[in-house]
């Protein structure tokens, strides 16, 4: 896991993160099937239920998910109902077994930015 200060966004922008992953001698981890969880907190200890945001997408079975490629993207609509603030975020990888397996994949702060234009279209 690493510990790492997403840079700074603003509410209602699209925000993609592409990530890969490869095993200990680098190749590539078939992940479809697997979970992605992203979640943002005020606080750490705010139960799941109370996240200023949380989104789960699970890797389709496509050619990328395979090759352990992957996209996580927020939508403008989605980034559009967080408050401004500084937040705490995680990146998990859940395989769905049972028990499931977790890996924290990525840590630490984000700041969102409060945005001027709220329109996204002419009307």
């Amino acid at each position: 896991m690493s510990k790492a200060t997403i840079a700074p966004f603003y509410r209602g922008d699209t925000k993609a993160f592409d990530l890969s992953f490869t095993d200990s001698a680098g190749l590539p981890i078939d992940v479809t099937g697997h979970e992605l969880w992203f979640t943002l907190k005020a606080s750490v200890t705010d139960l799941d239920a109370d996240a200023a945001f949380q989104k789960r997408i699970v890797f389709p079975d496509s050619a990328e998910s395979q090759q352990g490629v992957a996209t996580l993207v927020l939508s403008s609509e989605e980034t559009g109902t967080i408050e401004p603030g500084t937040y705490y975020f995680d990146i998990q990888k859940v395989i769905p077994e049972t028990p499931p397996v977790v890996a924290t994949l990525m840590s630490g702060k984000v700041s969102v930015l409060p945005d001027v234009t709220r329109s996204t279209s002419g009307s």
